[in-house]
């Protein structure tokens, strides 16, 4: 019952605040996050664990470039909540602060997949601003389906699917979420996967050079249904700015390797893409996912 109500005004209280972006405007919003952020994020357990995985991967990185490397990720993460409540609005196509490299590339790849009644896989992680994903994915003519993890709060989960993307399905990860995607690859549609968080469940890949645990989901509908991986990076840039890129399709048709060779194949390759993008821009990517070995933040208990 307790837990009850707190998830409740919890919600409510976010639900206000989202409110609160939309009177004071979009530019305010990303100012008043930025700064909320930065005050509030480094003095928390998650920033502790930011702390960690970075030293654990760039064990030479001195204290003041960790820390700055932390507060640029808590300022990126306010920009995001800011954007929050005004992305319904977003055209990628049309915002002059926004730049598109691969798109043509993308676009003829969806058609030539459509002409065969194949699905497409989109991949990308938690990095610049991830939610702009599949409003540039829309623009491909093609019907999105993306897989997200479900917050415990039932309330806050409800108003977060509210204001996300309309034109796309969204459904938890898990059982049925691979069920779902399935099906919805049989049709000839495309689906959005963020690739960067630790599982239980998978095979250890190395991810910025170290091993982790890391699905094989992706991999194995790739290979069950013969379907092209198409990596997309969402990079923001200065002035609130993104720039979005279209990378070339994971190429794995044509290896001569077993089956389980080809997943592990798949999932480096994607493993790589990510780490080259977080090598390039570390305080973009969400440092506060339990990533690697478990025994990293449970000595700390973070």
């Amino acid at each position: 019952m307790h837990n009850s109500i707190l998830n409740i005004l919890i919600a409510v209280f976010v639900y206000l605040i989202l409110i609160f972006f939309k009177v004071i405007g979009k530019k305010k919003s990303i100012i008043f996050c930025c700064y909320l952020f930065r005050l509030i994020g480094p003095r928390t357990k998650f920033n502790k664990r930011a702390e960690v995985n970075l030293k654990y991967i760039w064990p030479n990185l001195k204290k003041n470039e960790i820390n700055g490397i932390c507060i640029k990720m808590w300022e990126n993460l306010g920009k995001n909540l800011g954007e929050f409540s005004f992305l319904h609005r977003y055209d990628p196509i049309k915002c002059e602060n926004t730049k598109i490299e691969g798109f043509k590339y993308a676009k003829s790849l969806v058609l030539e997949n459509k002409k065969k009644n194949k699905g497409i896989i989109f991949f990308s992680a938690h990095f610049g601003n991830w939610e702009i994903g599949p409003y540039i994915i829309n623009k491909l003519n093609t019907e999105l389906m993306g897989i997200y993890r479900k917050s415990n709060n039932f309330y806050l989960d409800k108003i977060i699917q509210k204001y996300r993307n309309k034109k796309t399905s969204y459904v938890p990860k898990g059982d049925l979420g691979a069920k779902k995607s399935f099906l919805w690859l049989r049709k000839g549609k495309g689906l959005a996967l963020l690739m960067d968080q630790k599982l239980n469940e998978g095979i250890n890949i190395n991810f910025l050079g170290k091993p982790s645990r890391t699905a094989t989901a992706i991999a194995e509908l790739a290979l069950r249904m013969d379907l092209d991986i198409v990596p997309i990076k969402l990079l923001r840039t200065p002035n609130n700015g993104h720039k979005i890129t279209f990378f070339k399709k994971v190429s794995y048709a044509n290896k001569k390797l077993t089956h389980n060779q080809k997943v592990k194949f798949i999932l480096e390759t994607i493993n790589n893409h990510l780490g080259s993008w977080i090598k390039e821009d570390p305080e973009q990517w969400l440092w506060i996912h339990r990533r690697w070995k478990k025994s990293l933040y449970e000595k700390k208990r973070i």
